[in-house]
């Protein structure tokens, strides 16, 4: 019929537009081997909502012998929920549950009471588009499928994918992936106990403890485990620790105590070059009073003054040399308390990352954990799904709304437009004769 539309359209010039007999026979003669095609699609189908219907209405002229075009009231008009549609001229109208003969006797029938003609127009109907199907349960793409006349059971669920298949016979988890969460667990638990082991080495060292305090499930572990050696591991790495501090801090004793020495020699030399220096002072005041009476000559009073600078001068490097003494045993405490001072705070910075790795550790193993809880569920199901999967399937199907009851049909059975087509498990044989669709089977799990 959209051939013979078309037909009319392109042969139409104006309003109400005349074609010629020979137009008319070709028309007819086309419609009525389209009817003869779409016959069986016609006969059976009853319109229901949200189907799309194209109207054509032509009206014969006795007068001339010629066709005439409806065109202001030609077109697609869709089916609304309550089963009509609106037609210039006519308003609304009640088409569902009508074939399109019926619809288009109506329209000529209506029309020729509208406009008073001797004659009703003849009006063609067409469904152009039908109502979507709609496929659910066991198959691999639950959908709304496009409608054609003759559309099987079997056709429909190779549309919608076919059976629905599962990746594993557990669901989304395997026996592979439960041994992977187990190991991975024991891992992290291990690693919880080094972690562990790590931060009571660093709490003795943060302490200035002589030893460390382990906490009692890593102390109880069996000698030769993986456990004791890394108690072992951290026992021998804070001793060696330890002892290097005691070396380093050993010399640093050693250096101060040369230090001190140095500066004691020094000052006893500096209060030698005191007496000395008095001494050869006492000496020039003396001579240089036997220079003013010229019992001696200037010249040995001379002597002696260079012999008094030369004294005072070595006082100076004394006194320097004392200095510079006690400023590298200043210097030899202060890198003693460093290195003690270095100590903790490397402690104490190697102890905010492993308490941050231990957070970090618990909360990777809960996580597994639950994995594990639950791939450990689904492989527990993994009998039962392997025998739901060798079960047959069979179908349903719903018709004129969700309030209709489900009829069984077989694969062979043709669809019609607007069915709701649900593929479910026959398991009533083991299951005291109740049948699941894919949808029981998934909250279930």
């Amino acid at each position: 019929m959209s051939r013979v539309s078309a037909l009319i359209r392109r042969s139409a010039s104006g309003s109400h537009r005349v074609m010629a007999p020979w137009l008319l026979a070709m028309i007819l003669s086309g419609a009525s081997s389209y009817g003869i095609a779409n016959a069986a699609a016609s006969d059976i189908y009853q319109v229901g909502p949200q189907a799309r219907l194209k109207i054509a209405i032509v009206e014969w002229i006795s007068g001339t012998g010629e066709y005439k075009e409806w065109t202001a009231l030609n077109g697609e008009y869709l089916v609304s929920q309550s089963g009509s549609i609106s037609i210039p001229m006519i308003g609304q109208m009640q088409v569902g549950d009508k074939t399109v003969e019926e619809i288009s006797a109506d329209i000529g029938v209506k029309l020729k009471q509208i406009t008073g003609l001797a004659v009703a127009p003849t009006a063609s109907v067409e469904v152009v588009k039908y109502p979507m199907i709609y496929v659910s349960g066991a198959v691999e793409k639950p959908s709304e499928l496009e409608f054609r006349p003759g559309l099987t059971v079997k056709q429909a669920m190779a549309m919608a994918g076919g059976r629905e298949r599962r990746s594993s016979q557990t669901g989304d988890y395997t026996e592979a992936q439960q041994i992977s969460y187990a190991g991975e667990i024991s891992r992290m638990e291990l690693q919880l106990k080094q972690l562990s082991a790590r931060q009571a080495r660093l709490l003795a060292e943060l302490d200035d403890q002589p030893a460390i305090t382990f906490p009692p499930e890593i102390k109880a572990a069996p000698q030769g485990s993986a456990v004791w050696q890394i108690t072992k591991s951290e026992v021998d790495l804070f001793n060696a620790r330890a002892d290097a501090l005691r070396q380093q801090l050993a010399a640093a004793a050693d250096l101060e105590a040369l230090l001190h020495n140095e500066i004691n020699i020094l000052d006893e030399k500096m209060s030698s070059q005191d007496e000395q220096v008095k001494i050869a002072q006492d000496e020039l005041s003396d001579i240089s009073k036997l220079v003013d009476t010229k019992i001696l000559t200037t010249s040995r009073k001379t002597s002696l003054e260079r012999i008094v600078a030369e004294m005072q001068a070595g006082k100076l490097d004394l006194v320097v040399a004392s200095m510079q003494a006690k400023q590298k045993l200043s210097e030899t405490e202060r890198d003693a308390l460093n290195l003690k001072g270095q100590r903790k705070t490397e402690a104490g910075q190697q102890l905010q990352v492993t308490e941050s790795e231990i957070e970090d550790t618990k909360l990777k193993r809960n996580t597994t954990l639950q994995l594990l809880q639950i791939s450990g569920a689904s492989l527990s199901r993994s009998q039962s799904m392997k025998a739901l999967d060798l079960q047959p399937l069979e179908y349903w199907i719903t018709r004129k709304g969700d309030q209709a009851d489900a009829v069984k049909v077989t694969e062979a059975t043709e669809l019609q437009p607007g069915d709701v087509l649900d593929v479910r498990y026959n398991i009533s044989g083991s299951l005291d004769g109740t049948t699941v669709s894919s949808v029981d089977v998934g909250q279930s799990q």
